[in-house]
Formats: C-alpha cells, sequence, structure tokens
C-alpha cells in the first residue's frame, strides 16, 4: 500500500477519534453542570390567587416545588410561616414564586386610606350620626361590633342582631362633626343582607372592639323575611359563627 494513502487513512481515524473524545468530554461536561446545579425547595404559585385572599385560604393554590437557586431572589418564601395572618396585596399568577414582599397587614392603609376587604367578603356603607358611630372616632382598620334591629315582612317579629370583629375598610367624615358619617364595613353576603335591611328598617349602632375580636354573628331569629333584605338567607335563630367576615 502506498505510503502518502496509509498516512492519510491514519490522519482521518486519528481526527475522527479526537472527535469523539471531545464530543464525549462536551456531553459529559453538561451532564456534570446539570447535576452539580444546586435546586431548592419555593413555594410557586399553582392557580391564580387574587389579592386579599388570607394566608389560611391558600391551600393548593401554591405549591413546593424543586427550582435552581440561581433563579431565587430575596424573599422567595418556602413556606408561609412568615406571613401568617397576612394577605395577598397583589394578585399571585400561576408559576410565580411566591415573594414575602406580596402579602401585607389586612388592615394596611391603600393610598386613598382606606383598607382592602377580605377575600370573601363584600364592602357595605352605613350612614350614622355621631351618637350611632362611636362619636365618630372611627378609622380604617379598626374593628367594630355591629348590632341593632331589623324589620320582618308580613308583620313577623323584628329581628335583634349583633356582629362581631367587622372590619372598618373606610369612613368619610362630615365636615360638620355633628353631622352624619358614612362608614364603610367588609361583610359577608349574609350580614350585609342583614345591615341593609336594618339600614331600610330598623336600626343600627356600632361599637368600637379590640384588636384582634374574633368574627361572629348572632341573630334573635330567622332572617329570612327580613324587610328590605334579600329573602334568599336563612339563619336559624341564636347563631354565632367564628368564620371570616362575620358569616
Amino acid at each position: 500500500m502506498n505510503r502518502r494513502l496509509v498516512a492519510a487513512v491514519v490522519a482521518v481515524l486519528v481526527a475522527a477519534a479526537g472527535a469523539w473524545v471531545i464530543l464525549g468530554y462536551v456531553r459529559g461536561a453538561d451532564a456534570r453542570a446539570q447535576s452539580a446545579e444546586q435546586l431548592t425547595p419555593v413555594l410557586v404559585v399553582a392557580s391564580e390567587v387574587p389579592a386579599g385572599t388570607p394566608v389560611a385560604d391558600l391551600g393548593t393554590a401554591v405549591s413546593l416545588q424543586q427550582v435552581p437557586a440561581r433563579l431565587v431572589t430575596s424573599g422567595t418564601l418556602s413556606d408561609l410561616a412568615s406571613v401568617t395572618g397576612l394577605v395577598t396585596t397583589t394578585d399571585l399568577l400561576p408559576g410565580d414564586m411566591v415573594q414575602s414582599g406580596r402579602f401585607g397587614d389586612p388592615t394596611a392603609a391603600r393610598a386613598d386610606g382606606s383598607v382592602p376587604a377580605p377575600a370573601g367578603t363584600e364592602e357595605i356603607s352605613v350612614t350614622l350620626d355621631r351618637q350611632r358611630s362611636v362619636g365618630g372616632a372611627l378609622a380604617p382598620g379598626d374593628l367594630v361590633g355591629v348590632f341593632g334591629t331589623a324589620d320582618t315582612i308580613n308583620d313577623g317579629p323584628e329581628v335583634s342582631f349583633q356582629l362581631d370583629g367587622v372590619l372598618v375598610t373606610r369612613v368619610a367624615s362630615p365636615s360638620d362633626p355633628d353631622g352624619i358619617y358614612t362608614i364603610t364595613l367588609a361583610l359577608s353576603p349574609e350580614a350585609s343582607t342583614v345591615v341593609q335591611a336594618a339600614q331600610s328598617k330598623g336600626t343600627v349602632y356600632l361599637s368600637l372592639q379590640a384588636a384582634g375580636t374574633a368574627a361572629a354573628s348572632r341573630y334573635s331569629s330567622d332572617i329570612s323575611g327580613l324587610a328590605g333584605g334579600d329573602s334568599s338567607s336563612d339563619s336559624s335563630s341564636t347563631t354565632t359563627s367564628s368564620s371570616g367576615g362575620n358569616s
């Protein structure tokens, strides 16, 4: 065989072997880099969470996942212990890592001085004079007791009620201290129906309660026939609930 041909064949074989070795090294380096990348557990949003949602209600909306440590920024949470008792201050979107900065005090004031209503409640405003609104001393973030009476249709018995731990979200004070105050409350749909009926045909008074007062509701009799309210509500006599929103 011609020496030049032999040399050419040997050169081709050496080049092919070299390319294979280099390719194998690169692949191995990639695999080593992937296996060596540090992973860390963080909470990731699984389903959309609206602003104002209490941490206790997040449930399966967030889940613990392993993600590359290089993607984790300061404030990313691996558990909810540090935000217990808070609410989301912005919408949480699927795929987002859960950040501590997206939670806040449910009574923290917004730019207009109001505070956000907790998830599951609705806001209703009552107009009261100074005497029935704690001397006009209420402010957003206060917890109040709401009590009074509401008439029922068809000359039924008057319903007395008491709602505890109700959040005040807004207060509009009159220019005259002895004028009418407009106070916005965060209530469950059922409690909202009762207060609307009392505003229409009945009486409403507020009392200032201590921070941390548990939410509860009490009715002297069935509220399904309230005059001026939603007759679809149905509650038995003297009921009490410790769930959020004064249900």
